[in-house]
């Protein structure tokens, strides 16, 4: 597994720090979740690149190499700058996998690029324990459109929040229970085959679809020609 290092700026100008794995045209982003690192992936990295896919893990702001102070409502930057990092790169196929408030954050992002023709979209969302909501409003973290996979630890005390969301969706959801009170990427200790192998079914069936960020930036490559 070639691991290489990568660093890129945000548009609010912080230095994002993190690593890349090459491989095909389906992408898979990585967001940790506060308090983490890049590293709380490490059990699932490497069954994603046997896959082929190509592996993009950036340290959000405030951690890990990453510059500035964690705040989750500027985070959707950081959100930004990967995807739009894995399209300039040539991703065809841009799917999160996000962990606790890091899908949160996900979600933001993605009614933020929702809303702005200009900003990048991913493709698809996995979501590990999409939590805590705080103050944010259910309804406003829906990812319209976007399909996700969901997986919850049914014995979590924040599983509420996560089923909220859940029920929320706009566009196909599938929610994976397991019984566990891990939470995000703690799932990973436990669960790792049976998460890979879903999250595996999942992309393989959503690939074979122009995912909704595909046809945002095609569009754009054909007004610029």
């Amino acid at each position: 597994m070639n691991v290489e290092a990568i660093h890129a700026t945000t548009a609010d100008g912080l230095t994002l720090r993190g690593e890349i794995v090459q491989g095909n045209e389906l992408w898979v982003v990585f967001v940790h979740d506060a308090g983490e690192d890049i590293d709380a992936w490490r059990p699932l990295r490497p069954l994603c690149v046997a896959r082929g896919w190509t592996v993009l893990a950036l340290d959000l702001r405030g951690h890990g190499g990453s510059e500035g102070e964690w705040d989750p409502g500027a985070a959707a930057f950081d959100i930004d700058l990967a995807v739009t990092l894995s399209r300039r790169l040539g991703a065809r196929h841009v799917s999160i996998i996000a962990a606790g408030l890091g899908g949160i954050v996900t979600l933001r992002a993605v009614q933020r690029a929702l809303a702005d023709p200009l900003l990048e979209l991913p493709d698809s969302l996995v979501l590990l324990s999409p939590c805590p909501l705080d103050e944010n409003d259910p309804m406003d973290l829906r990812g319209d459109g976007l399909p996700k996979l969901v997986f919850i630890g049914s014995k979590d005390p924040l599983r509420g929040d996560a089923e909220t969301l859940t029920r929320a969706s706009i566009g196909w959801t599938l929610s994976v229970s397991v019984a566990s009170e891990a939470h995000g990427t703690n799932l990973l200790r436990e669960w790792t085959a049976i998460v890979a192998d879903k999250i595996n079914s999942f992309l393989a069936e959503q690939a074979s679809f122009q995912g909704l960020g595909l046809a945002r930036w095609q569009a754009r490559q054909d007004q610029s020609t």
